[in-house]
């Protein structure tokens, strides 16, 4: 996961050095200018750091218009105001590792030009809004490492461009959406260690980029779906400590790229004796984590 986001922000200031290169419409001078600014320092007094030289943190464009907001580990506390939204022309927001709690403000999803957001490390709760899938330039969102409970909005299905989707160590319950089998640009999906249920939707084999699955530490019932067998990218699938069942599939043993599998933690899930010497080398070194099938 840090390897992910480190990469996930390198391409974020690449593509918004790229981007302010290029320019904005001139129509938006007054209004950025005017406002902006200003607004960012009763944010950053909302939060509890009205010091904070804004220089260091923020980015903006010629116009003035607030583009990158990055207070990671800035001891930020209380919640994330509403007017976060106001900042229309923002790519980037990251507010990782503070002390934010209360709920994420359903406002974020007027920030249409974003592309990144960071809100992980915190102690934020409630649901996941689901106004968050209006944000359809968004290639990162990371959401994880808080105390958000509820179900995974299905809306967050519309993010056609999203890469990376991180709700993982949370509270979240409820079955995993159908709907994220429409995010067809999707690399990595963390969903463990929250309360989900249910099976594995079938779905989730229309994601023909996904590289990461992680599903581990939830309480997962059922068969793995032969649509996996789609996954032709996938190299590391987690889905240890659930309540899957019946035989690994063959299917798996087919995945030209796949690296990691962590299953154990399943008791009535079973491995096939014609997969034994596969699984065993795929996780050298790791014992046998689940029973032969009889």
């Amino acid at each position: 996961m840090g390897s992910v986001k480190r990469q996930a922000r390198i391409l974020l200031l690449l593509a918004i050095g790229a981007w302010l290169s290029w320019g904005t419409m001139a129509w938006s001078f007054a209004s950025c200018r005017e406002r902006d600014p200003l607004l960012l320092r009763q944010v950053l007094a909302a939060m509890g750091r009205p010091e904070v030289v804004v220089e260091e943190v923020a980015l903006f464009d010629g116009d003035q218009c607030l583009v990158q907001l990055v207070l990671d580990r800035r001891g930020l506390s209380g919640s994330l105001p509403p007017e976060i939204g106001q900042f229309h022309h923002l790519r980037a927001l990251s507010l990782s590792y503070n002390q934010l709690s209360g709920p994420i403000p359903a406002e974020l999803g007027q920030l249409r030009e974003l592309e990144q957001l960071f809100l992980d490390y915190n102690q934020f709760s409630g649901p996941v809004p689901p106004e968050l899938g209006q944000l359809r330039n968004l290639r990162g969102l990371f959401l994880d490492h808080n105390q958000l409970s509820g179900p995974i909005p299905p809306e967050l299905g519309r993010l056609s461009r999203l890469e990376n989707l991180s709700l993982q160590n949370n509270q979240l319950s409820g079955a995993i959406p159908a709907q994220l089998g429409q995010m067809r640009s999707l690399k990595g999906l963390f969903l463990d260690r929250n309360q989900l249920s249910g099976p594995i939707p079938p779905q989730l084999g229309q994601l023909h980029n996904l590289e990461n699955l992680y599903l581990s530490d939830n309480r997962l019932s059922g068969s793995l779906p032969p649509e996996l067998a789609q996954l032709k990218q996938l190299r590391d699938l987690r889905l240890a400590r659930n309540r899957l069942t019946g035989e690994l599939p063959g299917f798996l043993a087919e995945l030209p790229r796949l690296e990691r599998l962590h299953i154990e933690g399943n008791p009535g899930l079973c491995l096939p004796a014609a997969l034994s010497s596969w699984f065993a080398g795929l996780n050298e070194g790791d014992p046998t984590p689940t029973f032969p099938c009889p």
